[in-house]
């Protein structure tokens, strides 16, 4: 059983909050997670029974007179009839970890979490597997750039492209490589298709849905352009919003902010659409083995998506709740085109930048756009490649292997 990053920080929270309310994408382990932290005194019930879902959406008080706390819901979001009894129940004492949840249709879920555990209740986000606790080190910190010694890279350099094209769902890395696309079909309409219809059954059918999720992927690290997406899937830009929206709130995809700090010029007003697991993105693009993912056109799009979810679940896994954006400015210097950096960290007042290359000789030149990050606000600066090892190419310069972070 691979260990969560989490565990130690939900048991943690669970000392100073009456409720604890695990949430993130279908799949990623939540039940599993939660069902290795019960002790012998938590009851556990899963609204996935149909009778316990009929209990609890008719009956609320007899629901926990069977089910007492303290105790796990699972899928609490089929459920919202028991959020008014839930309040009733944890305001009667002051005893922490009363409560633990799962749940997964987040608009929803939220929305009757605010309306009626406002101040009760301590979220937590669960990503898919991070590549931290994939190599058996799920306490790893959250990264800053410093530099002590130079460090071998756990993982080779095929071992590392084949981790990308897997990803981080839990079940791909026991489902044997010819099926993985067909799991990944499966999770499409059955999870994710069933989600949005639920919000909205007559929002988009199977195909449409299948084709908006591969535009999506081909155009993964891009800034994101409604119209454009529209005009491709066929779809109304009103439903293409809508789905976006979705889909982020179903944790599929991220959106990257542009930074607006007033130190920094922009005039990049969009944010940068990424995907949360490689392994879908590139099922979704026909990417089924490091060989056609090293051949793809798309494959450094790919890798910097990869890298920059793998830098924010490392933060967030760790309770680390930095800023991310990129950065990016029109026509600077000389007409030699725009200024990027793919990543930039903030906490604290400084600010970390971050440029990705699926490259494993990495030169000084990759990070000519740092300078524009003013010299008092820059923290060290690093390289995200498949070098393999943590080095120096200057005193401000970090080498970082992509399976470091």
């Amino acid at each position: 059983m691979i260990e969560r990053t989490i565990s130690k920080r939900f048991l943690s929270l669970a000392e100073d909050f009456k409720v604890l309310l695990v949430t993130g994408s279908r799949q990623v382990g939540k039940t599993t997670l939660l069902k290795m932290l019960l002790d012998d005194l938590r009851n556990y019930v899963t609204l996935d029974n149909k009778a316990s879902l009929n209990l609890a959406k008719e009956d609320p008080e007899s629901f926990f007179i069977l089910n007492p706390l303290p105790c796990l819901i699972d899928e609490v979001q089929r459920a919202p009839e028991l959020f008014l009894k839930i309040k009733e129940l944890v305001d009667s004492s002051d005893k922490k970890n009363q409560l633990w949840l799962t749940g997964s249709q987040k608009p929803r879920l939220m929305k009757h979490v605010s309306d009626t555990l406002s101040g009760r209740v301590c979220e937590i986000d669960m990503f898919p597997f991070s590549q931290a606790e994939k190599q058996g080190e799920p306490y790893r910190q959250s990264f800053y750039p410093e530099f002590d010694v130079r460090k071998p890279s756990p993982w080779e350099y095929i071992e590392t492209i084949e981790n990308i094209v897997i990803g981080g769902y839990p079940e791909m890395l026991s489902v044997k490589m010819e099926n993985r696309a067909d799991w990944l079909a499966s999770y499409i309409s059955t999870y994710l298709l069933g989600d949005i219809l639920d919000e909205d059954e007559s929002l988009i059918d199977i195909l449409d849905f299948r084709r908006l999720l591969q535009v999506l992927a081909a155009r993964t690290a891009e800034q994101l352009n409604y119209t454009a997406i529209a005009s491709e899937t066929g779809l109304s830009v009103y439903k293409v919003k809508k789905l976006v929206s979705l889909l982020v709130s179903y944790g599929i995809i991220f959106l990257l902010p542009p930074y607006s700090g007033n130190t920094l010029k922009t005039i990049v007003k969009t944010p940068r659409m990424h995907f949360t697991d490689s392994g879908l993105c590139c099922a979704l693009l026909g990417i089924e083995d490091s060989g056609s993912f090293l051949k793809h056109p798309l494959a450094g799009r790919i890798f910097e998506s990869y890298v920059v979810s793998e830098m924010i679940r490392n933060a967030r896994n760790n309770g680390d709740y930095a800023n991310f954006y990129f950065y990016r400015e029109e026509n600077k210097g000389n007409n030699t085109g725009p200024a990027e950096i793919d990543l930039l960290k903030e906490k604290g007042g400084i600010i970390y930048p971050f440029e990705i290359k699926l490259n494993a000789t990495p030169v000084i030149k990759m990070s000519r756009w740092f300078d524009a990050i003013p010299d008092d606000r820059r923290g060290m600066g690093t390289i995200v490649c498949m070098s393999n090892e943590k080095t120096l190419l200057s005193k401000e310069l970090l080498v970082l292997p992509v399976s470091m972070i």
